[in-house]
């Protein structure tokens, strides 16, 4: 509640035209996730971030749809950091030489997991106006990762006894935007994942953002880009997914 006050009473009231909030949910069980989503919604909040599932478990659980089917009927997006913390396998300290690979392939190698996840559960035909965000995910990955999981899903739905109404591809079209902050691979292939599902991120102030030359670099990796999908990567996805007023107009076409 601390962080939560602090983002939107004071981060966020230096510009409030031009900063909202996200709402760190509490991991301490569904009611209180619940109850803390709603107070930060009356307090101006947009969206929210999980590090856990609702319930606390290493699994979705049908637990879980309570918060999911909150959180959607408040229109408040969830925000997922590249990973959900489970305890059966605690985060690991990477030191070395394998943490530049950790830190440069988190997204790839981890967030897909929790996306099948998500996507295998039925949540999304239970809470059909779900939106998910995967922070920090990148996108390149998304269009052979989404082709093998429909493959597999296939291949494999009637022994393993999962039943969906369509291909899980469909459920991230509809469901999901991942951002990225450099990914020129992502931005070749934003037709096969979906022009809608990927966000330019800036991750400023962190160290990973490229301020100063943010823009010097945004337009290097989306010089092909037409002007109406640059404003959709950079802007527009995100206007339409916190229904934010616009501060500028779309292009023409």
């Amino acid at each position: 509640q601390a962080y939560n006050d602090y983002m939107h009473k004071e981060f966020c009231a230096a510009d409030p035209d031009r900063l909202f909030s996200l709402a760190q949910m509490p991991n301490l069980g569904v009611d209180e996730m619940i109850a803390e989503a709603q107070r930060c919604k009356e307090m101006g909040a947009r969206g929210v971030i999980i590090t856990t599932w609702p319930s606390g478990g290493d699994d979705l659980v049908p637990e879980d749809d309570r918060f999911f089917e909150a959180v959607s009927e408040m229109k408040m997006p969830v925000s997922i950091h590249i990973s959900i913390r489970r305890k059966r396998s605690p985060r690991a300290v990477i030191e070395g030489p394998a943490a530049i690979g950790n830190m440069a392939l988190a997204g790839m190698l981890t967030f897909p997991q929790i996306l099948c996840e998500l996507i295998m559960s039925g949540l999304f035909e239970r809470v059909p106006q779900l939106k998910v965000v995967g922070v920090e995910t990148d996108v390149g990955w998304v269009p052979t990762a989404l082709e093998q999981v429909d493959n597999f899903y296939w291949r494999n739905r009637t022994h393993t006894g999962l039943e969906l109404r369509h291909l899980p591809s469909h459920y991230f079209h509809e469901h999901f935007v991942c951002t990225f902050i450099q990914d020129h691979v992502g931005v070749r292939n934003r037709y096969q994942v979906g022009v809608a599902n990927m966000a330019w991120s800036t991750d400023y102030p962190h160290h990973g953002c490229d301020w100063p030359y943010s823009r010097k670099v945004v337009n290097e990796m989306l010089r092909d880009v037409p002007a109406d999908e640059r404003y959709a990567i950079c802007a527009g996805n995100m206007v339409r997914l916190y229904d934010l007023p616009q501060a500028f107009p779309a292009p023409g076409p």
